[in-house]
């Protein structure tokens, strides 16, 4: 055995230092698309919000010199209910913990941080999945607003006009600029996975579409950070990192398997008598914390007290012109004009 210095190991040279634990918890989950700063938010103080979204609009006639102007009755409207839903995670505060884990670390800051994280992740993935019929308790996600769920062979017709399916086919660029035009007046962003960002910048700075597309048709420029933005014919494109590999045809998503289909989406923000896709909060949800945090002092039968974070919320869409998708999209796919 080695000899270090006056001590007769490296082992006992050791027992007199130890090593500098920094602050705190690295990062290491890192998701871009947080869908809940840019939704506009419309406060209720009722369990939910009744809306009427039109469905046959009105008409005019021509009529000669002294003929009789007659009374019809032809608009109608669909009602439409936006129910709130509590979001709620609670842990437990162990006080001994409290009392004595305080160096470097905060034991309450920390726990108090990532039950935050965990909430707003939850929320997150909810606007773009949540499904009633699978848990009566959450909210419809952006997948379960449209009239008609995606059911395969959808190409913005009659009988699902918001929705396409991309089925085997390469994601055609005109096909971008029809999911553009069925949101109507114009979508504000549309939201990809970085795959299909990198697949489309590729496509118009790399390997190249083909000479009769102009590359001014996606463009870049930065943000006040510095940061890369995208735009496809004008409009910006958001990368999520919170839309996931979906089975084949559905609104939801994948149950595991790693399927390769994903999905695209334009959307306008606006409040709901706007005809956008907004979110409805109530009670003490919003401002700058977004949750109610509730501390409880004691727990009964534990040395513990306690903390709880709730959010009454729910995604709200105002006209079902204002979201349009392309599903089904193969992530290893080509990208054509």
């Amino acid at each position: 055995m080695a000899i270090v210095g006056h001590w007769a190991s490296l082992e006992e040279a050791q027992k007199l230092v130890q090593s500098k634990l920094l602050a705190g918890v690295v990062q290491e989950t890192w998701e871009e698309g947080q869908l809940l700063n840019m939704l506009p938010v419309m406060a209720i103080d009722s369990l939910s919000v009744v809306y009427n979204r039109q469905t046959t609009p009105g008409s005019a006639a021509f009529y000669d010199i002294h003929e009789q102007i007659g009374f019809t009755a032809e608009q109608t409207q669909t009602q439409k209910t936006v129910t709130l839903k509590r979001v709620a995670k609670a842990t437990i505060l162990d006080r001994f913990m409290m009392d004595t884990y305080k160096d470097p670390n905060d034991y309450r800051t920390i726990a108090l941080s990532q039950l935050r994280e965990g909430c707003m992740r939850t929320i997150e993935n909810k606007l773009i999945y949540g499904d009633i019929d699978n848990d009566a308790a959450e909210f419809d996600g952006m997948g379960k607003l449209f009239e008609t769920d995606a059911a395969g062979g959808e190409n913005f017709a009659a009988a699902n006009p918001q929705q396409r399916d991309n089925g085997t086919d390469p994601l055609k660029l005109k096909n971008f600029r029809r999911l553009i035009d069925v949101v109507k007046p114009k979508p504000d962003i549309l939201l990809m996975t970085r795959t299909l960002r990198n697949m489309i910048s590729a496509a118009a700075f790399e390997t190249g579409i083909g000479s009769n597309v102009p590359g001014s048709v996606i463009n870049q420029t930065k943000n006040e950070y510095g940061a890369r933005i995208d735009y496809f014919d004008g409009v910006r494109i958001v990368i999520s990192d919170y839309l996931v590999n979906e089975d084949d045809n559905t609104c939801g998503e994948d149950d595991g398997n790693d399927s390769g289909y994903v999905s695209l989406w334009a959307i306008r923000f606006g409040q709901i008598l706007d005809g956008g896709l907004c979110l409805c909060i109530g009670g003490r949800t919003g401002g700058p914390e977004f949750f109610h945090m509730v501390e409880i002092p004691e727990m009964e039968d534990y040395d513990a007290a306690g903390l709880r974070l709730t959010a009454y919320c729910s995604l709200a869409l105002g006209s079902s012109k204002a979201m349009g998708r392309i599903h089904t999209i193969d992530e290893n796919g080509a990208i054509t004009a």
